[in-house]
């Protein structure tokens, strides 16, 4: 059994929206900030497998459909004790977040393999509600078959009070608020959502966000919206979800057309990200008659609007106090006169909002709430870690999970085109220890000495400076001059071992940032990118990892921080935890979109598996390379055979007539981006392998030499920026 492991159970998920999944996803990238070395899983039992499954949260290792099409519930039943059978073995505690089987043989399973077992009450589904389901000759057996669960979590003091009072052991039911995320508003972004949909700065706007289906009941704001529109004529009405219900929401647009209210309601449609919608209204108007917890509420509090909810005793009156944080209301008089107060108030909307912010904030933190999952999971967390800040990470980008990885498309008319970067670096002992006093940069006094071939071929470097070299003049002094000159751009590169802050022991696992937690990767990184702007006076767009380390959430890093390429992939060269992997030795070196929205590409160095052998590189590399005794030297035999060897397009430890090999094959494979890169010290002899004399470093140069004029007359190649792939039409990018 794999120590560490959580299995996350649901019975729907994307792309059918379902509050819990979100509130998962949520979570466990908060969990996964905690706990870093906790992975999460989900199976989603009753949604069959989508065509192209959504890739949305980067902290879900693995999501298991459980099927690919609808089927009986006893073949569903089936098919879920033999995914048990099967996989179980992988994890320490499972967590059912909903009750999926309904035959208890997954419940029993679990329990008498001595898995810890957790069910949630999310919805209308505390223990007591679920016995009721059973037919009375059989809900002695069910209330015996929820015994088997170790813990009980409710979202609500109503769920609470009901599973504590159902006969299970009171000790094992936890009350869990959902938590909420509150990233950080955009200047701007209220205006520019009010300005794209015609809506005045004085205009009220009201704010629905859920599926828009019966239960919801979104149609009661609808059809109360005449009577807002006679008292305050330039109201909107903006309904963000997703249609749940096809007939429901056709019933609604009828409404709207009916009653000629077209131009004041806004059919949003579902948002990945609702942020922007809470910034851009007034009140937040929530008319659902079930909810377990209904998140939306608070985090509408905690963008400081007031909220004006229906009443649902046990569920949302524990924090909408009415009159005081919000208002509740139970018909429509009520609700109309309570929006027209509010639309005609800006002090109590601020008053009320303020009030709603203060509590949510204070009771609702995601943090919290991840650390509670945790400690009910039986996951030490350190003390005081719930208490800090939130990271306000995203989760859905990641530079390493083809799940997130969308190609991009090369122009075949395009010339090659060949980009050249530098890690600009301190010197190291790159066979010793790692060490923080490790920050000589002298050698980047020598980079004149590579501008030479430079400027022969039209070549504008990119220099990926680390924290030593942007802290000292001796560094960033000779960058400053290239770049005041045009002769080079700026780009970040992280050494974590010195970079501040230094809380993590400087050693060979540390060295990869993406093995650091995430909240440290992320202050590592911001500290980095504010000493690059500061030295530099413009902020980096484009970071490279040290050691080519990217961890799972170095891609939300990335995104957090406003950058919009990234270079940390070296294909063919995994790092140690990967090298045993398959997929990590297929990774392409084409460039790629990380992330949905395609706001961060990643350019890889230009790496490949060449031979006869490649196209069953991915399966034979982790032997090939594995390694082996010097008397065993697999790896140089078949290179020297032409079966299979590794090139990566750098003069350090790669001949030019490897490098053409490397070309010439990425060429055959339609790839039109090519990425040469070398380390600053390498300029100075005795700082690197590759460059330990004089006259080493004269060949060092002569190899430049004669590449870049092989690009351009055998390949017919240009030089060209990474902006050129990110912005231009070099690989499909987009400005």
């Amino acid at each position: 059994m794999n120590k560490g492991r959580i299995l996350h159970i649901l019975k729907y998920y994307r792309p059918h929206f379902a509050g819990e999944g979100v509130f998962l996803e949520r979570s466990s990238a908060v969990m996964q900030e905690l706990a870093p070395e906790i992975e999460h899983d989900l199976l989603v039992t009753n949604t069959p497998r989508p065509a192209e499954p959504p890739s949305v949260c980067s902290t879900l290792r693995h999501v298991f459909y459980l099927t690919s099409k609808r089927v009986s519930p006893t073949w569903r039943q089936v098919v879920l004790v033999w995914w048990f059978v099967r996989n179980m073995h992988r994890y320490d505690i499972i967590h059912y977040r909903c009750h999926a089987d309904w035959y208890f043989v997954t419940y029993l399973l679990s329990a008498l393999t001595k898995r810890r077992l957790v069910l949630s009450a999310t919805l209308d589904d505390s223990v007591p509600v679920l016995v009721n389901h059973y037919r009375p000759s059989l809900r002695a057996f069910a209330m015996r078959g929820f015994q088997l669960f170790d813990a009980f979590i409710s979202i609500s003091p109503k769920l609470f009070q009901q599973t504590s009072a159902s006969g299970v052991d009171p000790a094992r039911c936890h009350l869990v608020a959902c938590g909420i995320t509150l990233p950080p508003s955009k200047p701007g972004e209220r205006e520019a959502l009010r300005a794209s949909l015609g809506i005045a700065p004085e205009d009220p706007v009201l704010l629905f966000v859920g599926g828009l289906c019966e239960r919801k009941d979104p149609r009661f704001l609808i059809d109360a919206m005449p009577g807002v529109l006679a008292r305050h004529p330039r109201a909107r009405l903006i309904l963000v979800g997703p249609p749940i219900e096809a007939a429901y929401v056709h019933a609604m647009e009828q409404a709207v057309a009916a009653a000629r209210i077209g131009h004041a309601v806004v059919f949003a449609g579902e948002r990945l990200d609702p942020h922007p919608w809470f910034e851009a209204a007034d009140i937040m108007v929530f008319a659902s008659r079930l909810e377990g917890f209904g998140t939306v509420v608070p985090e509408a509090m905690a963008h400081g609007l007031p909220v004006v909810v229906r009443h649902l005793p046990g569920v949302n009156d524990d924090f909408v106090k009415d009159g005081e944080t919000g208002f509740l209301f139970n018909d429509a008089g009520r609700y109309l006169d309570t929006v027209f107060q509010l639309a005609a108030d800006p002090a109590l909307r601020a008053r009320i909002g303020a009030a709603g912010k203060a509590l949510a904030t204070a009771r609702f933190g995601m943090r919290q709430a991840a650390a509670r999952y945790l400690s009910i999971y039986g996951v030490p967390v350190r003390k005081g870690d719930a208490d800090h800040a939130e990271t306000g990470l995203g989760y859905g980008a990641s530079i390493t999970d083809s799940r997130f990885h969308a190609p991009t498309k090369p122009a075949n008319t395009m010339a090659p085109l060949l980009l050249t970067t530098v890690d600009a670096e301190e010197a190291f002992d790159w066979s010793g220890p790692f060490s923080r006093c490790s920050t000589d940069v002298s050698s980047m006094a020598c980079q004149h000495l590579a501008h030479r071939v430079f400027s022969r071929h039209g070549v504008k470097p990119l220099y990926l400076a680390d924290y030593p070299v942007a802290a000292q003049d001796a560094g960033r002094g000779p960058l400053r001059e290239l770049l005041q000159s045009g002769l080079c751009e700026i780009g970040a590169h992280m050494h974590p071992w010195v970079t501040p802050p230094f809380v993590e022991t400087p050693d060979e696992n540390n060295s990869y940032a993406g093995n650091l937690p995430a909240e440290l990767e992320l202050e590592k990184a911001r500290r980095l990118t504010d000493a690059l702007a500061e030295a530099f006076g413009e902020i980096p767009r484009i970071y490279r990892t040290g050691r080519y380390g990217a961890g799972h959430r170095t891609g939300d890093v990335l995104k957090a921080l406003g950058y919009q390429a990234d270079s940390s992939l070296a294909p063919c060269w995994p790092t140690p935890a990967l090298k045993h992997s398959p997929a990590a030795w297929a990774t392409t070196p084409t460039p790629y979109w990380t992330d949905p929205e395609r706001t961060l590409l990643e350019i890889p160095v230009s790496a490949a598996l060449v031979g006869r052998l490649a196209r069953h590189g991915a399966v034979l590399a982790p032997w090939v390379f594995h390694r082996w005794p010097r008397y065993f030297p697999l790896a140089g035999a078949m290179s020297r055979l032409g079966l299979l060897e590794r090139i990566r397009l750098t003069p350090e430890g790669m001949t030019v007539p490897e490098a053409k090999r490397l070309v010439h094959h990425m060429l055959g494979q339609g790839h039109r981006v090519f990425l040469l890169t070398y380390h600053s010290p390498s300029l100075q002899p005795g700082n690197t392998p590759y460059v330990r004399t004089p006259i080493q470093r004269d060949r060092f140069l002569d190899w430049l030499d004669e590449f870049y004029t092989f690009f351009r007359e055998e390949i017919g190649g240009r030089n060209g920026s990474w902006r050129d792939v990110r912005f231009g039409n070099a690989q499909g990018g987009m400005a």
